[in-house]
């Protein structure tokens, strides 16, 4: 009897570490990990923004003039050669910090040769939070609207402005 309590024990402590939600890793290999604000610095410095939730997600409300690119269906399209410049800034993102798509696309992106890589970790939700630029889908009227808080004037993006978006 008090082994079959151990043995109890200890199953369940090993599915409830399975099953639990993990945070996505902090450092990626090749991959600069960016928060909120300077996925917002990015933003208006026209960088690329992808995607990786799944197309319905991504219908629902979005980073505004974000592409789409689901990690299980199109996001092997950046595979391909000649799809994008490999010095082409992109940030990608999931949904929040303990959604892994994000930074599975982020180090397949850098593995595949991409050079300028940002992982936006903190995901749509933190974005949607701070109020920054969405474009969403009504559900009343059926079509898409797009937000615009004030903005300032896009900038050409350039290395020194693409390290300057990271000074504290």
């Amino acid at each position: 009897m008090k082994w079959n309590s151990y043995l109890a024990g200890l199953l369940f402590a090993i599915f409830c570490s399975f099953t639990f939600a993990q945070e996505a890793p902090v450092n990626i290999k090749n991959v600069v990990t960016i928060n909120t604000h300077q996925a917002k610095r990015l933003h208006d410095l026209g960088a690329l923004f992808i995607d990786v939730r799944p197309l319905e997600q991504w219908k629902w409300g979005r980073v505004d003039n974000s592409h789409s690119l689901d990690l299980r269906a199109g996001f092997r399209q950046l595979f391909m050669p000649g799809t994008l410049d490999k010095k082409t800034p992109i940030v990608i993102y999931g949904n929040s910090t303990y959604h892994m798509r994000g930074a599975i696309a982020s180090y397949l992106a850098a593995l595949w040769g991409y050079q300028r890589v940002f992982f936006f970790r903190d995901g749509y939700y933190s974005w949607l939070a701070l109020d920054y630029p969405v474009t969403l889908k009504s559900d009343v009227e059926e079509e898409v609207i797009s937000y615009k808080p004030k903005s300032e004037d896009k900038l050409e993006l350039t290395d020194t402005h693409l390290f300057s978006a990271f000074k504290e």
